[in-house]
C-alpha cells in the first residue's frame, strides 16, 4: 500500500510524534510506501517530500495571518499538489490543528480517500485535548457542547485563546472531521470508553496500543539505585506532588525501622525532565530541606535507558487521564516495575500487583507506600519488572501493532468502497 502519514510535525516534540515515526517505520519494515506530510520546519527530519510541506501559520500574527491558524488554504493547496504527483491508497492522520488546520479535510473528502486517524489525546471532543480542568477530569464539552471551554477559560485562563479553540472545534466538525474519517484509532480502552461517553460513534473507534521496543535486559545488580520520574514537569502530570513523594521516601518520613534498615530510608528520587513547574518544584524541595532529590534534566537515548534500568521503580503520578502513558510501557520494557495513578491509559498498561501498582490519582501516601515495598524488596521488584517486560514483548510488540493496524486499514478501505 501507499500510505500518506499526516501530522503537525516531522520532528519529535512529544509522544504523538514518537508514535507517528514508529508507525512510519513499522509500515516500511513490512514493505509499504509511506509518504509524510507535515508543516515545514527547520527541525524536521530529512525526507524527499519536504518540498511539499507548507509553511506553518504564525500563531503570534494578527489579522489575516492569524486567521490562517484557523484555516490555512496553503496547507490544502500543498496537500493537493502532493497527492496529484504521488497518489496514495489511504491517509493516516495524527494531528492537524494550528499548523495544518482543518483546511486539509475537504481535500481528502474531494478525492474520496479512506482516512484513518490516531487519536493521541482527546482533541476530538475536548477543545484543550486533556479532559482536565482545575485539578479534576472534566467532561463538560460532551456531545459537542464546546462553549464550556469559553465559560471556564480552559486555554491557559485566556478568554481569547479559549474562544479560538472553540472556533477550531466547530470548524473541524463542520468540515467533516467526525463524518468523513472512516476509523479512529484509540490508544487505550480507557480512551475509547471516554470518547464514546463524550458522544463519538462506538463503531468507528478501535483500540490499537502503541508498540514498544525491548532493550537488552539489565543484569540484577544494576537495579535498585533510585526511584525515577521522567517526563514533563507539569501539574497534570502530577509533577507538583514530587516534593511530597520525596519527603515520604526520606528518613524523616519513615516510622518503620524495618523499612529504614532495608534501605528505604532516604531513598533517592531522580527527576528527569523539564517543564513549567520545574522552578516551583525545586523551591519546594529546598523549602523542605530534602537531600534525596536529584534533578537530572532532560534525558534521552542511552542516558534515559540507563536511568530506567537502574531504578527500583518508575513513578507515574498523573492527575489527568493520559490516553496511553508511554512512560509506563517504556519502564516495563526495561524490566522496571511501575507505580502509577489508576487513571487513563495506565489502566491498560500496568497490572496492579503483577508488574507494578496502581493507586488513586493524587494519593501520595498510597504511592509512597507502594514504592517503599519495591525498594525494600528487590526480589519482588525484579519479578514484577520481568512480568511487565514479558507482556511488552507480546501484547505490545511491533508485530501485534502492525497486524491490528492493517485490520483497521482493511476496514477503512471497505467502508470507503461501500460508501
Amino acid at each position: 500500500m501507499r500510505i500518506l502519514n499526516v501530522s503537525q510535525n516531522y520532528f519529535v516534540v512529544g509522544g504523538m510524534d514518537v508514535a507517528m515515526f514508529t508507525l512510519e517505520r513499522v509500515l516500511r519494515d513490512h514493505g509499504h510506501a509511506v509518504i509524510p506530510f507535515a508543516a515545514a520546519d527547520a527541525a524536521n527530519a530529512e525526507t524527499p517530500f519536504a518540498g511539499y510541506f507548507p509553511a506553518a501559520p504564525r500563531t503570534e500574527a494578527s489579522g489575516a495571518s492569524l486567521l490562517r491558524t484557523l484555516y490555512a488554504p496553503g496547507a490544502r493547496a500543498a496537500l493537493a499538489r502532493l497527492l496529484d504527483e504521488h497518489p496514495v491508497d489511504l491517509v493516516h492522520l495524527h494531528s492537524y490543528f494550528k499548523r495544518l488546520t482543518p483546511a486539509i479535510l475537504p481535500e481528502l473528502r474531494r478525492r474520496g480517500l479512506p482516512v484513518v486517524q490516531t487519536l493521541h489525546e482527546y482533541r476530538a471532543v475536548c477543545p484543550v485535548s486533556t479532559l482536565f480542568r482545575d485539578g479534576h477530569v472534566c467532561t463538560d464539552c460532551a456531545h459537542g457542547a464546546y462553549a464550556h471551554v469559553i465559560r471556564h477559560r480552559c486555554a491557559g485562563g485566556s478568554l481569547a485563546r479559549s474562544a479560538w479553540n472553540y472556533a477550531e472545534m466547530r470548524l473541524s466538525d463542520w468540515l467533516g472531521h467526525k463524518r468523513d474519517i472512516a476509523r479512529f484509532v484509540t490508544v487505550s480502552d480507557y480512551q475509547r470508553d471516554m470518547l464514546i461517553a463524550m458522544g463519538m460513534e462506538a463503531d468507528k473507534l478501535v483500540t490499537v496500543h502503541h508498540p514498544v521496543e525491548l532493550p537488552p535486559a539489565p543484569p540484577d545488580p544494576r537495579a535498585g539505585e533510585h526511584v525515577l520520574f521522567f517526563g514533563r514537569l507539569e501539574t497534570a502530570k502530577g509533577a507538583d506532588l514530587l516534593p511530597e513523594i520525596a519527603a515520604g521516601l526520606a528518613d524523616a518520613g519513615l516510622e518503620d525501622a524495618g523499612l529504614r534498615d532495608a534501605g528505604v530510608g532516604n531513598a533517592r528520587l531522580v527527576i528527569a525532565g523539564d517543564g513549567s513547574r520545574r522552578a516551583e518544584i525545586a523551591r519546594a524541595v529546598d523549602a523542605r530541606g530534602l537531600t534525596n532529590v536529584v534533578f537530572a534534566g532532560m534525558l534521552r537515548g542511552a542516558a534515559l535507558d540507563d536511568a530506567i534500568a537502574r531504578a527500583s521503580c518508575v513513578i507515574v503520578p498523573s492527575l489527568w487521564p493520559e490516553a496511553f502513558g508511554l512512560t509506563a510501557v517504556e519502564a516495563l520494557a526495561h524490566g522496571t516495575p511501575v507505580v502509577a495513578s489508576a487513571i487513563g491509559g495506565m489502566l491498560d498498561t500496568v497490572r496492579d500487583g503483577v508488574d507494578g501498582y496502581l493507586v488513586p490519582p493524587g494519593d501520595v501516601a498510597a504511592m509512597v507506600e507502594r514504592v517503599r515495598r519495591l525498594v525494600a524488596d528487590p526480589a519482588r521488584a525484579r519479578a514484577m519488572g520481568l512480568a511487565g517486560r514479558a507482556r511488552m514483548a507480546t501484547d505490545f510488540s511491533a508485530d501485534v501493532f502492525y497486524d491490528r493496524t492493517m485490520r483497521v486499514y482493511e476496514d477503512a478501505l471497505r467502508v470507503r468502497q461501500g460508501g
